[in-house]
C-alpha cells in the first residue's frame, strides 16, 4: 500500500496556496479595470451634467423677465438629474460588487476633496440663477474641477491594473438578460425619454418632478431582485453603452429645449422626437444580453489582497 510522503504534501500545499494567489490577483486586476471603466464614466456623466445645468441656468437669466414664453430652467434641470442619480447609483452599485476597492490611506480626505470640488458650481449656478453674469469659458472648468476625482480614482485604478501584469479574461458567450433586469432597463429607458418628451409643455416640470420621485424610489429598494444592484452586476458593454448614449442624447435634448419657447409646435416636435431618440438606445440593449468575462469560480473564493 502507497502512502504519500511528507515532501509531496509539502509540495501540494504550496501549489494550493499559490494557486489562490495568483486567483487574487486576478480577481483584483479584473475588479481594478472594472473600476477604472466605471469612474470614468462617473466623471463623464459629472462633467457633462454641470456643464449642461450651468448652459441652461446661464442662457434662462438672461431671458427677458417678462416672456411668458420663456420655460423655466428648474424643470430642465430636474431632468438632468435623472440620468445622473442613475450614473451615480449604478455606480455605487458596481462598487458594491467588486472584491478589490481602490485603497487610500485617507478615504476622509478623498471625501473632502470631492465635496470642495463640487463647490464651485453651487456657487456658479445660484450666482447665474440670480441673474450674476458668468462667461461661458468659466463653465467647462468648473465642470472639469467636480468631475476631476472620479477621474482621478480611474486614471489610479487603470494604472494599477496596468501594473498587476494580468490579461484581461476573453469574453464568454453572450447571455440574455434576467426577466426583471430587462423591464428594469426597459423601464428606464422609458422614464428619460418621457423625461424629454414632456419637458416642452406647460406642465412639464411637474411631470419632470414626478419622474423624479419614481426613480428615487425605485432606489431605496436597490438590495430586493429587481433592484439597481443586481441590474448593475448583470449588465454588460451593451447596456452601459446604451446607457450612456440615453444619458448623452438626454443632456442634448433638454439643452436643446431648453432654448425653445414653452408650448411651440417647434419645441413639442423637438421634444417628442428627441424623447424616443433617448430612450431608444436603452430599450434596444435591453433584448441584446450581456457578454460577461467569466472567472473560474475558485476566483471568486480567492482571498482579496
Amino acid at each position: 500500500m502507497m502512502t504519500d510522503h511528507p515532501h509531496n504534501a509539502t509540495a501540494a500545499a504550496r501549489l494550493l496556496h499559490s494557486g489562490q494567489q495568483i486567483g487574487a490577483r486576478v480577481v483584483v486586476s479584473f475588479d481594478l479595470r472594472t473600476q477604472a471603466l466605471v469612474q470614468a464614466g462617473l466623471a463623464a456623466g459629472t462633467f457633462l451634467y454641470i456643464w449642461a445645468a450651468l448652459l441652461i441656468a446661464a442662457g434662462q437669466s438672461t431671458d427677458a423677465a417678462g416672456n411668458d414664453g420663456a420655460p423655466s430652467e428648474n424643470g430642465f434641470i430636474t431632468n438632468l438629474l435623472l440620468p445622473f442619480f442613475a450614473l451615480t447609483s449604478l455606480t455605487l452599485a458596481s462598487r458594491e460588487r467588486l472584491r478589490a476597492t481602490l485603497p487610500s490611506r485617507f478615504p476622509s480626505l478623498w471625501i473632502l476633496v470631492g465635496i470642495a470640488c463640487w463647490v464651485p458650481f453651487l456657487i456658479a449656478l445660484f450666482a447665474t440663477i440670480f441673474g450674476a453674469s458668468v462667461g461661458w469659458w468659466v463653465f467647462p472648468l468648473i465642470a472639469l474641477c467636480a468631475a476631476a476625482p472620479p477621474l482621478a480614482l480611474a486614471m489610479s485604478s487603470a494604472l494599477k491594473a496596468r501594473a498587476s501584469s494580468i490579461h484581461p479574461m476573453p469574453d464568454g458567450p453572450r447571455e440574455a438578460l434576467s426577466g426583471w433586469v430587462i423591464a428594469v432597463t426597459l423601464a428606464m429607458g422609458m422614464l428619460f425619454g418621457l423625461a424629454a418628451a414632456t419637458s416642452t409643455f406647460p406642465w412639464g416640470r411637474t411631470a419632470g418632478f414626478i419622474l423624479l420621485g419614481i426613480l428615487l424610489t425605485y432606489f431605496l429598494f436597490q438590495k430586493a431582485r429587481w433592484g439597481i444592484i443586481h441590474v448593475g452586476a448583470e449588465w454588460g458593454s451593451a447596456q452601459w453603452v446604451g446607457f450612456a448614449s440615453s444619458f448623452g442624447l438626454l443632456v442634448l435634448v433638454t439643452v436643446v429645449l431648453a432654448c425653445t419657447p414653452l408650448g411651440s409646435p417647434l419645441g413639442e416636435v423637438v421634444g417628442i422626437v428627441g424623447g424616443v431618440a433617448v430612450a431608444a438606445p436603452l430599450v434596444f440593449s435591453a433584448f441584446r444580453g450581456s457578454v460577461i468575462r467569466e472567472r473560474p469560480e475558485e476566483f471568486w473564493d480567492a482571498p482579496t489582497v
